[in-house]
């Protein structure tokens, strides 16, 4: 987080525009990342990449795990074994950047690597991912090795995350939760590592620095407010016809915030495959007057083509839904 007191061009606005909502972070660095790819060919532009990429994409990784976990999609998880047998192709990487730095068997080095790939690549999946993390706690401890570091948590955090979406505990979810926060974090101090490259590429024209970044998205504070949706349910069964706008990524993990605003009668939230029909157990969210809850929309039952509400009162009823951003 930033400090009140510090210069404004040493302030991380890819941090404080991105606390709270991860809907947010993974559309800012998505846009950045799939511009940078574009100019690939560009040997500046690659070395970024080199960096940024493995962090963003252990990014995505984490906010996929989350989302399959949260959303129940079975059997969806990216397969925490076919991660971890993923390193033999990136230790490379890691074991480059430490050396470029500390030469191969000096005393420095051995204390990184004491026994080279072999706790990488031999034992248990846990032994191996016990191994990736007793590294990235290692190089992030070194400030000459930061750049390393933080690919090889990412990596850390993108398996960690992988292997708890397997779980069923409540408390995996939690836990996946926080990967993802600390993510988030650290691709901010890299996108902040990007915004400083592409500065000195085009420092005699900084202009071209902006069409790497979708600044609408910097731009917004919290005075625009949630996406919010008022509506009426008249007696009986009736569609919900919110429209958040395409800027809005529904999912089956997307929590929907829901009041009941009226004085009377039940109101009964939840998707389903015709129009009308009575609610099924147990996908559905019982709201009496004055009521708030917030679901995620598949415990409503989605993704099923229909979001209607029932009214069990006598007169019609207002209610309020706003989508809670992550």
């Amino acid at each position: 987080m930033s400090s009140p007191n510090l210069w404004r061009y040493l302030i991380n606005t890819f941090e404080v525009n991105t606390v709270g909502s991860h809907v947010k972070m993974n559309s800012i660095a998505t846009d950045t990342h799939a511009k940078l790819k574009a100019e690939e060919s560009d040997p500046q532009i690659a070395d970024t990449l080199v960096v940024f990429e493995p962090v963003f994409l252990a990014y995505r990784s984490i906010n996929q795990q989350y989302n399959f976990r949260v959303g129940d999609y079975r059997g969806a998880t990216l397969g925490f074994e076919n991660i971890i047998d993923s390193v033999p192709e990136v230790i490379r990487a890691w074991e480059s950047g430490v050396r470029a730095v500390y030469i191969e068997d000096t005393p420095e080095e051995r204390a990184i690597f004491p026994n080279k790939r072999g706790p990488f690549e031999k034992g248990t999946y846990e032994d191996r991912l016990d191994a990736i993390g007793a590294l990235a706690t290692k190089t992030s401890g070194i400030p000459a090795l930061a750049g390393v570091g933080a690919q090889v948590t990412s990596f850390y955090n993108m398996a960690l995350a992988s292997r708890l979406a397997q779980q069923t505990d409540e408390g995996s979810v939690g836990q996946i939760s926080d990967l993802r926060e600390n993510q988030r974090i650290l691709l901010s101090k890299e996108m902040m590592g990007v915004l400083g490259k592409l500065m000195f590429i085009h420092r005699f024209n900084l202009v071209e620095v902006e069409r790497y970044f979708d600044l609408s998205l910097l731009r917004r504070t919290g005075e625009e407010g949630v996406p919010t949706y008022n509506g009426t349910a008249p007696v009986g069964i009736s569609l919900v016809e919110a429209d958040f706008g395409e800027e809005v990524e529904i999912t089956s993990a997307t929590k929907f915030k829901i009041t009941h605003l009226g004085e009377d009668g039940r109101l009964t939230f939840y998707f389903s495959d015709t129009n009308p029909s009575p609610p099924m157990p147990p996908q559905f969210l019982m709201l009496e007057p004055g009521d708030s809850k917030t679901p995620t929309l598949a415990q409503l039952g989605y993704p099923k083509a229909f979001f209607l509400v029932q009214n069990s009162g006598t007169v019609e009823a207002q209610y309020r839904i706003e989508i809670v951003e992550e």
